[in-house]
């Protein structure tokens, strides 16, 4: 009985490092660009929406534009699913008769205070979690799992917002 309230603390680092992981994993893969198609006039693939704050508008993906192909291959209408892009890394479109080519990037300016900064936090806190544990092994106090679970929360939440957004 004397070290449940550690045994609790490091179930709960794990279980929380487990989601941050899974988070990153959606992150970097871009599973969730942001962004809301629907089969044009011509059978083109237009754009219809983009969310704010998401990989798409970081992209520079605009409403209107007419996607011509994704990931270097060409689209397949089958392949969007309840009309929204999935799994995209870059993108070539049409917007006012030019051809660009939108890459979906993690790592730019704008995402920096979305993913990295809240993962910055995350390992800050963690390391706070692991000397609370490391001091707290001889005296055994609920007063530690109280300030891990509030440091896990206040840094999964961060984290969180990124992983939504």
């Amino acid at each position: 009985m004397k070290s449940r309230n550690n045994k609790i603390s490091v179930v709960l680092v794990v279980l929380s490092l487990i989601y941050v992981i899974y988070l990153t994993y959606i992150s970097n893969n871009n599973l969730l660009v942001g962004a809301t198609v629907s089969k044009g006039k011509n059978g083109d693939i237009v754009i219809t929406n983009v969310d704010e704050f998401s990989m798409a508008s970081y992209s520079g993906i605009e409403k209107g534009d007419i996607v011509k192909s994704i990931n270097n291959k060409k689209i397949n209408t089958n392949e969007i699913k309840m009309n929204k892009l999935k799994n995209v890394s870059s993108m070539i479109v049409e917007r006012n008769g030019h051809n660009l080519e939108l890459k979906m990037t993690l790592f730019n300016d704008k995402n920096f205070t979305t993913y990295l900064i809240p993962l910055i936090f995350y390992i800050v806190c963690l390391f706070c979690c692991f000397f609370i544990l490391k001091i707290n092994e001889s005296k055994n106090l609920l007063s530690a799992v109280v300030l891990i679970i509030f440091l896990l929360s206040a840094s999964i939440a961060f984290i969180s917002a990124g992983g939504s957004a």
